[in-house]
């Protein structure tokens, strides 16, 4: 039973265009009627989340009851590889963000007191022990880092950079309609992306997919705002699943896309499915590849889930 309470909270104002510093005052109202002793720490920059989440950990390190991410998926992403050589302190996390497919994969409440009165009335306990996704890029051999969500290769990768990129995420932010960003980013790079071979080695089994569009490699059933695109994906099993959309045209490509939301994708032939824990993925060309959302660099890339992390849920 851990016996000290103080509570770190590392709020991404910015998250969900605004609505991460909105969720966090409602949370700080709580916090005072509750008189809990806690500590608060604004990020001011991509990154910053991730330095903060190891500089408490190091100074704090066996005085945290948890450390709460205020935000949405990307600031989860960096603090969970802030406390890579942490995994120990508990994590909590509050739904501020614009996708938060970690608060559906993992079942926080979408009421932001909810989420909180739930993290609180845990305080003592242990947490949950879940899998992380760990990966390397060949170049970059020593330089491994973390997933909690899940990672995507090709079409995904250049999705995902669309969609941070633009102008349109923010306005439907604003409207709480943040979700379909993802989606308009799809329709707008349906038609310019050119599909490759990608070669995928999983627990020493080897398949090469020809004209391949997107490898989705996934923690939880959750990606891109909501998509189930690996229904039977879970955190605590020690695997991860594969989502691997190959030869089809831009056409199919779509109404696979508007079935994933139901998880009804992987009745098309051109859709398979695979599981494992160590995974090695290459490309004819050079692919990108996002993890959490985040743009993290190009295939090759090795994967594994041999990692652990304690969230509080």
């Amino acid at each position: 039973m851990r016996q000290n309470n103080m509570y770190i909270f590392i709020i991404n104002p910015v998250a969900g265009s605004g609505k991460g510093s909105k969720v966090w005052e409602l949370i700080k109202a709580d916090l005072e009627t509750e008189n809990v002793y806690y500590r608060s720490f604004f990020t001011k920059h991509a990154g910053h989340a991730e330095d903060i989440a190891l500089q408490i950990a190091e100074l704090h390190g066996e005085r945290l009851e948890a450390i709460i991410v205020v935000g949405g998926d990307g600031t989860m992403h960096e603090v969970i590889n802030g406390l890579r050589s942490y995994p120990q302190i508990p994590v909590g996390y509050i739904p501020g963000g614009s996708g938060n497919d970690f608060a559906r994969g993992f079942m926080v409440p979408r009421s932001v007191k909810k989420a909180w009165k739930r993290i609180y009335e845990r305080k003592n306990k242990s947490a949950r022990t879940f899998d992380l996704g760990r990966f390397r890029f060949s170049e970059r051999k020593k330089a491994e880092r973390f997933f909690i969500n899940g990672l995507g290769i090709g079409f995904d990768g250049e999705v995902a950079k669309e969609t941070n990129q633009s102008s349109y995420k923010k306005f439907l932010n604003k409207l709480r309609c943040g979700s379909l960003a993802y989606a308009i980013s799809v329709i707008r790079l349906l038609f310019s992306y050119q599909p490759c071979d990608i070669h995928v080695e999983i627990d020493g089994n080897a398949h090469t997919f020809q004209k391949a569009w997107l490898v989705a490699i996934s923690n939880i059933p959750y990606y891109g705002g909501g998509m189930k695109i690996s229904p039977n994906a879970r955190p605590d099993d020690g695997k991860l699943s594969l989502c691997v959309v190959h030869q089809l045209n831009k056409w199919k490509l779509l109404a696979v896309f508007i079935t994933v939301f139901m998880g009804q994708h992987q009745r098309f032939k051109e859709v398979t499915l695979l599981e494992g824990k160590s995974l090695t993925i290459s490309s004819e060309r050079p692919l990108l590849v996002h993890a959490d959302g985040e743009i993290i660099g190009k295939t090759p890339i090795t994967i594994n889930t041999d990692m652990r992390t304690q969230i509080i849920i």
